[in-house]
């Protein structure tokens, strides 16, 4: 930013015309306070690659994909390991994963475009578009909007959902469920992550749009964004020859592939049914950042950022930072948002059988993340803390050391008893 000093006794070398043409100039170069310098992030970059080749190696992990997003360019993307532990089939950029609850930003973005079309409105009641559908409380039906649902904000408690949507139920069955579950508090008061309760969205789009949920993802976001790697059923993973395996952790606790790929999900997919590659989700986080303004404007990426409900701290941990690095957690819509370091931070994790990923970024440093791994580990949301410790310089805390305590030695007369003891026993089991 330029600092213009006007003095009139020396100001008369400056005629009107150059005056002009020099003011103009200013306002042409002069850039908004929230926009900050930039920084070099090419160490950083080396880093993150050298942590991750380091960790796929010692670690043994199948493997993993990896983009960063720096003021509207991708800096970095990168595929590393394999698709399948034992085969040769290395991952790329347009390798698949099962992203798990990373779909969720996705259906509160697609809500928001809906919104900035007229199409529904995110205050607006879930009775209007499902009449039929109503929870088991004191409260009036117009008291649950859409965004107290994108928000897991809706008073029902989560406890044995999850285990039902594994189970594979029917989408009825669980709507039926919902509605016979008491609310434990007022709507829009308390946090309660809710898978099934997210999924209303898909019966809410489907309704406004009189078309599927798959079909208004695609034409409204996927489409415009040209995330052609990117689907919300399980044909449309199945169908993709690209697509990485499933590991989980067998009794020794060494990841191995699964035989099969997670179902129930599918069921409930704005929560946590989408499949997408890492080229694909490097364009999504590129478009919460603000890079992609036509199809997604400030107003409506403010209106999912935007925090909108308490939740506990423990959501994310230091990868090597101190222990209260990250603080005043909170959910907005389909969002997370921490303070990290004291820089706001938005992001989200998915896990689903088999695979963990991470999407996170800091909207005041135009920067993020973004991690896709086809394993049960922590290596993503890790990876992802490990970065932004690495653009904020945050010291890193040095491991404690084990200290060796020296061994009591038993007495003489005790350690013959011992083994005398032993003797006998031995003898008896022959």
């Amino acid at each position: 930013m330029f600092l213009l000093s006007y003095q009139p006794s020396k100001s008369r070398f400056l005629n009107g015309a150059f005056y002009g043409v020099l003011v103009a100039f200013i306002l042409l170069a002069w850039k908004p306070a929230y926009s900050l310098p930039a920084k070099n992030i090419a160490p950083i970059l080396s880093k993150l690659d050298s942590h991750i080749r380091t960790h796929v190696q010692k670690k043994q992990i199948a493997g993993c994909a990896v983009a960063v997003v720096y003021r509207n360019q991708v800096v970095f993307i990168n595929a590393y390991g394999f698709k399948t532990l034992g085969k040769q089939e290395r991952i790329d950029l347009d390798t698949v994963f099962q992203l798990g609850s990373v779909s969720k930003p996705m259906a509160a973005t697609l809500a928001s475009i809906l919104e900035n079309k007229g199409i529904l409105r995110l205050d607006d009641p879930v009775s209007y578009y499902l009449p039929g559908f109503s929870l088991k409380s004191i409260q009036s039906p117009s008291t649950l909007k859409i965004r107290h649902v994108l928000s897991h904000s809706t008073g029902v408690p989560r406890a044995g959902f999850n285990n039902l949507i594994e189970s594979h139920a029917s989408y009825d069955h669980i709507l039926k469920v919902l509605q016979n579950t008491p609310v434990r508090t007022p709507v829009g008061r308390k946090y309660d992550y809710h898978n099934a309760m997210f999924s209303l969205i898909s019966e809410i789009t489907q309704k406004a749009t009189k078309a599927p949920f798959k079909n208004v993802l695609y034409a409204n976001l996927l489409q415009p964004l040209n995330m052609t790697r990117t689907s919300s059923t399980l044909q449309g993973l199945l169908k993709t020859p690209n697509r990485a395996s499933p590991h989980v952790r067998n009794r020794k606790g060494h990841l191995t592939p699964c035989e099969s790929y997670s179902k129930g999900y599918y069921t409930v997919a704005p929560a946590g049914g989408i499949n997408s590659s890492i080229r694909d989700m490097a364009i999504f986080l590129k478009a919460q950042l603000g890079g992609y303004p036509q199809i997604l404007n400030h107003h409506m990426l403010s209106r999912i950022q935007s925090p909108q409900v308490q939740t506990n701290n423990n959501v994310l941990r230091p990868s090597g930072g101190p222990a209260n690095l990250i603080k005043n957690a909170r959910y907005a819509l389909g969002w997370r948002v921490v303070d990290f370091a004291h820089h706001k931070l938005i992001f989200h994790g998915g896990w689903v059988k088999g695979f963990t990923n991470f999407i996170a970024f800091m909207p005041d440093h135009s920067i993020g993340i973004v991690v896709l791994h086809n394993g049960e580990t922590r290596f993503s949301s890790k990876t992802a803390t490990k970065f932004f410790e690495l653009f904020l310089d945050v010291p890193q805390q040095k491991k404690s050391k084990k200290i060796d305590m020296p061994r009591k030695s038993k007495p003489k007369k005790i350690i013959k008893k011992v083994k005398k003891i032993k003797r006998i026993q031995y003898t008896h089991r022959k």
